[in-house]
């Protein structure tokens, strides 16, 4: 009987990992996304530590933030680091998504058809 609840839990295993990789939402890299605001992947990068260090967000949550205002092609390279900021100010102290806060701060649908977050 140990065999079998042995064999059972490998197969659950191995359908965990399957969906886990097939089910993964696909986002592009910075390199992609930083031409929708006219600026370079590494300047875009540059942007992650000084907006962490300014507003108390974690990297993780500042990265998560310039990509997605990079890949909704709202703002621009003069004003993406004023909008990150905001945004992630909004992340700390209302505790939103990073998706939520960025479609606030750029007064703009976080779901749909017109969202410019659809292919994010």
């Amino acid at each position: 009987m140990k065999h079998v609840f042995t064999i059972v839990g490998l197969v659950f295993a191995a359908l965990f990992v399957g969906v886990f990789f097939t089910g993964r939402i696909d986002s592009k890299r910075m390199a992609h996304v930083a031409s929708r605001v006219g600026m370079q992947a590494e300047a875009l990068d540059a942007l992650v530590p000084r907006i962490a260090s300014q507003t108390g967000a974690t990297v993780g949550t500042s990265r998560r933030l310039i990509y997605l205002l990079a890949c909704s092609g709202v703002p621009t390279s003069a004003t993406i680091e004023a909008t990150a900021r905001e945004a992630a100010r909004i992340t700390e102290t209302l505790r939103l998504s990073a998706r939520q806060a960025a479609a606030r701060v750029l007064s703009v649908p976080e779901e749909g058809a017109t969202s410019p977050f659809r292919d994010c």
